[in-house]
């Protein structure tokens, strides 16, 4: 999987693109889909004509701010009074759909979208830029574990088909008697990348551990780990599966998405953030209270505006995540814009007045052994909170003493947050509350207040 510098791009004069002229092209584009939309969906127009707003009025990139946001709480609104399952944001008959899909209800209720055949395609292109930036290439042996109920691996299956990867794929979440499935199948496959969800992957480690198994040998000749899939893959993270498997942090890429604007992303050899495509998506950092755009290098609300959706067409869609954007030159040699996550905004704690992310505390507590990314932290308050509270499932074997480890824990965080904290250690992980396979990082205890 060596990448030959001849051929390191997938398209490059695209990829490569000085920015200015990618933001002529984002304006064509944007021009047409606001236009369509206004015209194809009932939600649209009506939100135009609210906002006292035509498509005619976005003449640059910068009327663009005129246009309002759209969250996923303007669809369930929708939905709920309508019975539209759309929101009405679906702009072609249904026999034109190709698939549609919901996203995960990380923070609620799972909205719904849908793709076209040139949806797919459009979409498709994200997958095969990012592979092809790792070196991935025809032949190159992967197995994967997505199923396919989620948005990006309706896209991640067809850019391997078109790639010519030799794959095992949709091979299933950690369930019990899937894990052990996993580390069987590896040990004879000999995959060149392993791919999944952090939480499945350890649960294949788990797994190996169970059956005697030594995994770093088995994956004695996998070059590249590609996880995260909607967590954010901290250093600590890299650190652990690096232990675990031998695959050293720089071989480990991230990556995830937004499914309602179909939007994915991934880092290269570089790993100086994750990539977007800027001719298919118009990405803002904006200020999440006022929603205006904030300069680059700024933390804020990442922002997203799809270029090319037939089916159902977003823009200035409030992801509800926070990160920060970079647009200079990536050492890879690409132009587009490369976004640095934090974390979802919903599970941000407000610790005397300051917004600290899960991805945070990871950075913070990684390299103690023992730890895991295993925990939850509590809100008790709605307003700021004076201590954090957390409760942890940790790695039992790598702790000799566990008032130690919890105290190194308050120390560090007395250290990087100036704040007291509380930590309660759980016997097991399946007593943190998860949604889907992802462990939820704040639990709101205000909401079960009377």
């Amino acid at each position: 999987m060596e990448i030959i510098e001849e051929t390191k791009y997938w398209n490059k004069p695209l990829e490569t693109m000085p920015q200015k002229e990618l933001q002529k092209i984002q304006l064509k584009k944007l021009q047409y889909q606001i236009n369509y939309a206004y015209h194809n969906t009932r939600y649209y127009k009506k939100s135009f004509q609210e906002a006292g707003i035509t498509p005619e009025d976005i003449k640059t990139l910068d009327d663009f701010k005129k246009v309002p946001m759209l969250y996923k709480d303007d669809l369930r609104a929708d939905r709920a009074k309508t019975g539209d399952p759309f929101g009405g944001i679906l702009a072609v008959p249904y026999e034109k759909i190709r698939i549609i899909n919901a996203s995960t209800g990380t923070t609620g209720v799972p909205s719904v979208f849908a793709y076209t055949y040139d949806d797919q395609l459009q979409g498709v292109e994200q997958e095969v830029r990012i592979k092809w930036s790792r070196g991935y290439r025809p032949g190159t042996k992967i197995y994967s574990t997505g199923f396919r109920w989620h948005g990006y691996v309706q896209l991640a299956y067809p850019g391997g088909d078109l790639l010519g990867f030799h794959s095992i794929t949709e091979t299933g979440y950690p369930l019990p008697n899937l894990s052990q499935k996993h580390v069987i199948a590896i040990k004879y496959f000999k995959p060149e990348v392993l791919a999944g969800p952090i939480l499945t992957l350890y649960s294949i480690v788990e797994a190996a551990k169970t059956l005697k198994e030594d995994l770093k040998q088995i994956l004695k000749d996998t070059k590249v780990i590609d996880t995260g899939y909607g967590d954010i893959v901290t250093m600590a993270i890299k650190k652990r599966l690096e232990s675990e498997t031998g695959i050293p942090p720089e071989r480990i890429f991230d990556f995830g998405g937004v499914a309602d604007p179909l939007w994915y992303f991934g880092d290269c050899p570089s790993h100086m953030g994750v990539h977007s495509c800027d001719d298919l998506f118009l990405l803002d950092i904006m200020d999440e209270e006022t929603h205006e755009v904030l300069p680059e290098g700024e933390r804020g609300e990442i922002v997203i505006s799809n270029l090319f959706a037939e089916a159902t067409p977003i823009f200035k869609w409030g992801s509800e995540d926070t990160g920060y954007i970079e647009r200079d030159v990536c050492e890879c040699g690409r132009t587009h814009s490369r976004v640095h996550f934090l974390g979802r905004a919903a599970f941000a704690a407000n610790i005397k007045g300051r917004k600290v992310f899960p991805s945070e505390l990871e950075n913070i507590l990684g390299d103690i052994p023992g730890f895991t990314e295993y925990f939850t932290v509590l809100k008790y308050s709605k307003d700021a909170m004076d201590e954090l509270r957390m409760k942890m499932a940790v790695n039992r074997e790598k702790i000799k003493d566990m008032g130690a480890f919890v105290a190194e824990v308050k120390r560090r965080i007395k250290e990087h947050l100036k704040a007291d904290s509380d930590v309660t250690i759980v016997e097991s992980v399946s007593e943190l509350p998860f949604v889907g396979h992802k462990t939820i990082k704040l639990l709101d205890l205000t909401k079960e207040k009377k």
